[in-house]
């Protein structure tokens, strides 16, 4: 099953609210409005990623405040920002805070869509890598700690005589744990085993 496409709308202008959840149906887009950023926060977990439609000037809390928030809690959502026409400062600082995007009014509804097709493809490609990474991690917590230690080693591109030296353990057990390692880790080779280190960086072997 596809994850569910949702859009989140934050802009204290009822009208703006309204036409965009109506062009986001047409789309076959569901859609989620608040009119302030703390209406937002309340209602939505800053984890979950998803397309956020914000609009800069908002009564209490401002978008780039917000927008501040939600890059600063490692979100993976993706934030299109909404601002007035000509106010391209506003638009450049946004970016500079993480926006992924800008967008003026008044919308060009065809390249507004266009920009959160984008977006959720972001979304995507980045869920499936953190489960791709979750994935690793689950098969790195299914070696022992002496396969740790040896995967440790083979990152390094040590042969099985040099690990068996460090480890103060006969050739033929290294190779054991070897083949152990590359099993649990579904690997077929060591250039394997080393592109998953390198995705899932914060593996206890891989840290420094």
């Amino acid at each position: 099953m596809p994850p569910k496409r949702c859009v989140h709308i934050v802009d204290d202008e009822a009208r703006v609210r309204d036409a965009l959840t109506v062009l986001l149906s047409t789309a076959e887009i569901e859609s989620r409005s608040y009119r302030t950023a703390e209406e937002f926060l309340e209602s939505t977990q800053l984890t979950e990623p998803a397309c956020i439609l914000l609009d800069n000037q908002l009564p209490g809390m401002s978008g780039l405040e917000l927008l501040k928030r939600i890059v600063g809690d490692a979100s993976n959502s993706r934030v299109i920002m909404i601002t007035g026409h000509g106010d391209i400062p506003t638009a450049v600082s946004a970016m500079k805070v993480g926006a992924f995007n800008f967008v003026e009014k008044p919308f060009d509804a065809e390249a507004l869509l266009i920009t959160i097709e984008e977006a959720f493809s972001c979304v995507d490609k980045d869920r499936y890598a953190n489960e791709e990474i979750e994935e690793i991690r689950g098969r790195y917590a299914l070696l022992t700690s002496r396969e740790q230690e040896v995967f440790a080693l083979l990152l390094e591109g040590l042969p099985t005589k040099v690990i068996s030296y460090r480890l103060g353990i006969s050739a033929r057990t290294t190779e054991h744990h070897r083949a152990v390692v590359m099993q649990k880790m579904q690997a077929r080779n060591i250039s394997q085993v080393v592109r998953m280190a390198l995705k899932a960086r914060n593996l206890d072997c891989t840290k420094k």
